[in-house]
């Protein structure tokens, strides 16, 4: 099926919702579910709902906040921010394998109860074909609480996303696969504040010397261990000896003495 063929399925979808709330993150996904909404429903059918935690980077914090202006949507769109507190959930802080069900529960649950207040009935999400290829314990909560996937319906993978999201000139097509700062740290290890704050550190320092994508992820057992994992356009950088010596001595500041690269890159 040819992708003006799948976009006009999303659209009937939609068309059939009538007025949806968005589980929105800023991420190319849900951008492109917000706009095809809003394009086709109309501001006054649509809500997003954004939940900012801990688990997020400033970075994706600031650019879900800013995407309706950078998108051409200034005025009369709502986006209500929902205030969680993951790291309060016992059954979450435990991280055990089913650490993303459990936490998408409880985001979906949340969100269900702010968009009834404000009178929506149907929530979406950006789930899409590829989705269901991989091994994703959050689509079980997703199932379980009726939430509707547009993208899996209209048969719309993640090449089709960006694409659409290109041609429709999205500030997000480009942005790279995403994931709360949660799934750095391996199961079984207790999920903390103090642990998700040296994530953030880590990443915004290996970020400042040029690596934007870098995910950096700690080990179970040892507590100066470190593996890094950067964009495949950038694995090229390391062989600076000068930028690998630096990278290096800010990880040895933190404490760290052994990082581990993974030379598949993201």
């Amino acid at each position: 099926m040819q992708l003006h063929e799948k976009i006009e399925q999303l659209r009937s979808a939609l068309l059939g919702y009538g007025r949806v709330a968005v589980a929105f993150s800023g991420g190319v996904d849900s951008s492109l579910l917000v706009k095809c909404a809003l394009d086709t429903l109309g501001a006054g059918n649509v809500l997003l709902l954004f939940g900012h935690s801990a688990l997020l980077t400033a970075q994706e914090v600031e650019r879900a906040g800013n995407w309706l202006r950078d998108n051409g949507y200034p005025l009369g769109v709502e986006m209500e921010v929902v205030e969680l507190q993951p790291l309060s959930w016992k059954e979450f802080v435990a991280n055990r394998e089913d650490r993303c069900y459990v936490c998408k529960l409880r985001i979906y649950k949340t969100f269900r109860e702010v968009m009834e207040r404000k009178n929506f009935s149907i929530l979406i999400d950006g789930t899409n074909s590829d989705d269901l290829k991989s091994h994703r314990p959050g689509l079980r909560a997703i199932h379980e609480l009726g939430v509707k996937t547009p993208f899996v319906d209209a048969g719309l993978d993640k090449a089709d996303i960006r694409e659409q999201s290109r041609q429709l000139g999205l500030s997000s097509w480009e942005l790279p696969s995403a994931s709360c700062l949660a799934t750095r740290i391996p199961h079984g290890l207790e999920l903390t504040a103090g642990r998700i704050g040296k994530i953030a550190a880590w990443e915004q320092g290996v970020a400042h010397f040029g690596f934007q994508e870098c995910r950096v992820g700690m080990d179970r057992d040892g507590k100066d261990v470190v593996y890094l994992q950067l964009a495949q356009a950038d694995l090229a950088k390391l062989a600076n000896p000068d930028l690998r010596i630096a990278l290096l001595r800010f990880f040895n500041s933190q404490g760290i003495k052994k990082v581990y690269l993974d030379l598949a890159g993201r």
